[in-house]
């Protein structure tokens, strides 16, 4: 008897999405889908969409490298950062994908020839094909537009009244299809408020998750980002999600490994106080495991734009092995 295909969709960007589906790949009877924000607008990305005029490449690039089937050298060549000259702190494969979107005049199309081209082992889909500017309003008054700008705001000393886009952003079609198509869809981890909930207020995107049959896996992040989800704990995520989904989730997944003593360092001097997450949710859904990576990340030279990068990450693998046990099940 052949094996039941299980088609799962992750939704997310960035580093939280690259993670997931690096270690997903390597699951047998797995069909991947990857739905990627549209709303990164800092570094090379937001260099290109100004001079350029396209949509933001970045998240989609790092879901393409994650999937692809290509050499170690075809990877890194997409990552390749340059650090010198007129093309200094751009990203190789930000600028791949403009001149794809250039050529194709639609960035849709352009990712599909660039999945041919780096033999991606699944679907990459931009939520949306429309520009998609985030704004965050809180309730002092004070409005904060663009993600690079949200990211680096804090926005819980005036407290978010609304997080919502500048114009109309439609749910991309293949975006709903595979979402309906969907046995798992796990959302996540990631920067909450600029990589997971610009996803989640696209509009269109309620509707095809409330239609869905899915199972809804919620990997929690593993730490607060400061300004954002101070002193949240397991709940608070928990919470705010199913809010805006409008219906529950199935699997909480927490991490229970105590990071080590120089990733705890290391986060504090960057981060503060207040981010590691308590978990204080007693209920069925949640699956407790060790889902910590223990490399110690760095920020690279080329890095000309200061961003914060996450010290404390999900083990890819160890992230994989935990889904496939609750998919078994």
């Amino acid at each position: 008897m052949e094996p039941t295909i299980k088609n799962i969709v992750t939704i997310g960007g960035g580093t939280g999405s690259y993670t997931v589906l690096s270690g997903l790949k390597n699951l047998p009877d797995v069909s991947l889908t990857a739905l990627v924000s549209m709303s990164d607008n800092g570094g090379s990305t937001g260099v290109l969409m100004d001079e350029l005029g396209v949509l933001p490449p970045g998240d989609v690039r790092q879901c393409l490298v994650a999937l692809s089937e290509h050499s170690d050298i075809v990877r890194k060549l997409m990552n390749y950062r340059f650090n010198e000259g007129t093309l200094k702190g751009h990203n190789f494969g930000n600028i791949f994908l403009a001149a794809l979107e250039k050529v194709t005049g639609d960035f849709g199309k352009g990712v599909e020839i660039a999945s041919e081209i780096l033999k991606v082992n699944g679907n990459v889909i931009p939520i949306t094909n429309h520009k998609a500017e985030l704004v965050v309003s809180l309730l002092n008054g004070k409005i904060f537009e663009g993600e690079d700008n949200i990211q680096n705001a804090n926005l819980q000393v005036g407290g978010i009244k609304e997080i919502f886009y500048k114009n109309k952003v439609l749910l991309n079609e293949h975006a709903k299809a595979s979402i309906l198509k969907a046995d798992y869809v796990i959302l996540g981890p990631g920067n909450y408020f600029c990589s997971i909930i610009p996803n989640l207020i696209v509009d269109g995107f309620k509707e095809a998750i409330i239609e869905s049959k899915a199972k809804i896996i919620l990997p929690i992040n593993l730490t607060n980002k400061l300004g954002h989800t101070t002193d949240w704990k397991v709940s608070n995520y928990v919470n705010d999600i199913e809010k805006h989904l409008g219906k529950l989730v199935d699997i909480i997944l927490v991490n229970n490994e105590e990071p080590s003593s120089l990733q705890v360092e290391q986060y504090k001097l960057e981060e503060g106080e207040g981010v590691f997450i308590e978990d204080d949710f007693k209920d069925s859904r949640v699956a407790r495991a060790s889902l910590l990576s223990h490399i110690i990340f760095k920020k690279t030279s080329e890095d000309v734009i200061p961003v914060t990068r996450g010290f404390i990450r999900h083990d890819s693998l160890k992230l994989a092995e935990c889904i496939a046990k609750i998919i078994e099940k």
